[in-house]
């Protein structure tokens, strides 16, 4: 009973944190914050986590473990390499935009860039790996890699910004699909991004 109410109090700080993160950034949040929005006790918070460094580095974890998670979901669907990436692409935007603690993992990569669990790293070297692969398609592994990188570091940081995807109306899977679409000069379309599965509907051919 005590360590399930422990285990309980641990993941509310753990869920307050990556939300002060995600909102504020690691120089704009504070314990005090942290253990307000968690409904907590500051003699809590410290007895579970000694210092906001310590948070961070667990909230980084946890958004890198749930992103990792992604990554297994999408290479298990077996699909041609190009294919998988932009499927990829698609699950990490919806990831970012429903998951608070990857939010946060993302924008602590950014202020504090060359911890061990950087959020880049759980997906960016294996986009790579799949281009560059035996048998993947297309000419140029390198730039096809690159374009999909810059999407997704581009769609988090449209998201942090929020005007775009609210004033379009649409959510940030939509407008990567369609920038996907763009991009590809209709050689494949993500069909069925629009009702929220990231499933494009055919292999891209001629990129990567």
């Amino acid at each position: 009973m005590k360590q399930a109410r422990s285990a309980r109090t641990r993941q509310a700080l753990i869920e307050a944190a990556a939300g002060e993160f995600d909102r504020h950034g690691y120089a704009g949040s504070s314990l005090a914050q942290i253990s307000k929005a968690a409904g907590i006790s500051m003699g809590a918070l410290t007895f579970h986590f000694s210092s906001k460094e310590e948070l961070a580095a667990t909230v980084r974890s946890r958004g890198h473990h749930a992103t990792t998670a992604v990554v297994h979901q999408v290479s298990a669907a077996e699909a041609a390499p190009a294919q998988a990436v932009v499927q990829l692409t698609l699950a990490l935007a919806r990831l970012l935009e429903e998951e608070a603690v990857v939010r946060a993992a993302a924008r602590l990569t950014q202020e504090q860039p060359g911890a061990a669990t950087d959020w880049d790293s759980a997906w960016a070297p294996t986009i790579s790996d799949w281009l560059q692969a035996p048998g993947a398609e297309g000419s140029d592994p390198a730039a096809f890699s690159t374009l999909a990188t810059l999407l997704v570091l581009g769609t988090e940081a449209d998201m942090r910004r929020r005007a775009t995807a609210l004033a379009a109306g649409h959510s940030p899977v939509q407008q990567l699909s369609r920038v996907w679409e763009l991009s590809l000069s209709g050689a494949a379309t993500p069909h069925g991004a629009g009702s929220g599965d990231g499933v494009p509907g055919r292999p891209v051919r001629g990129h990567g």
